[in-house]
């Protein structure tokens, strides 16, 4: 199972939600790989770095160009879980990953240019592939939060699940992965494997 961690802006989660769902993934004992096609190599480091247990099951395969890209996701076993962490603004390349894509997350914020950016994703999501979206770094008591989510819903468009601004995702590169992070992430893991089997 491919899963693709798809946005066309920075800073919107990306690097953090590709992490958790790899850690994730890598607790029911399967293979999990996560594939940092992002040129930075942030997740690639947070993995190689972090002495968080959770993490040291996670292969890591760094593919930032086309040809180590489609490699790395030749080499996901059939029963194992790929998870690509994208770099924005690349869309030549999410187009790639999104071809092989069983599923597709799309990490955001709420505000400014968040909402034409996820529907521009969305446009470049295959027919069939499942899609939703996760609110991060989210003030779920605002406004602009409640009327994003109602937005959201009259559009069609699924949000898998919400990570409150609350929430400790990790003490740093090195540290553990946050207990709430993970409790946050497992509601959105859920609904991954759900879109998997339908």
């Amino acid at each position: 199972m491919i899963i693709v961690t798809a946005a066309l802006k920075g800073g919107v989660g990306k690097t953090t939600t590709s992490v958790y769902l790899a850690a994730l993934a890598s607790s029911n004992r399967r293979t999990s790989t996560l594939i940092d096609a992002d040129p930075q190599g942030s997740a690639a480091d947070w993995i190689a770095e972090s002495e968080d247990e959770q993490l040291n099951r996670i292969e890591i395969a760094e593919a930032p160009t086309e040809r180590l890209l489609n490699k790395a996701l030749d080499k996901v076993p059939p029963e194992g879980i790929g998870i690509v962490d994208m770099p924005p603004s690349h869309e030549r390349l999410l187009n790639k990953a999104l071809e092989r894509a069983r599923i597709v997350i799309i990490p955001t914020r709420v505000g400014g240019v968040e909402t034409p950016r996820v529907k521009a994703v969305m446009e470049l999501v295959p027919d069939g592939v499942p899609a939703g979206l996760v609110i991060c770094s989210a003030r779920t008591y605002t406004r602009s939060y409640q009327d994003a989510m109602q937005q959201y819903a009259q559009e069609g468009i699924p949000v898998w699940g919400t990570i409150p601004e609350r929430v400790s995702i990790t003490a740093g590169p090195t540290g553990p992965l946050a207990a709430d992070g993970l409790e946050s992430y497992k509601k959105v893991w859920r609904k991954i494997l759900a879109a998997a089997r339908s």
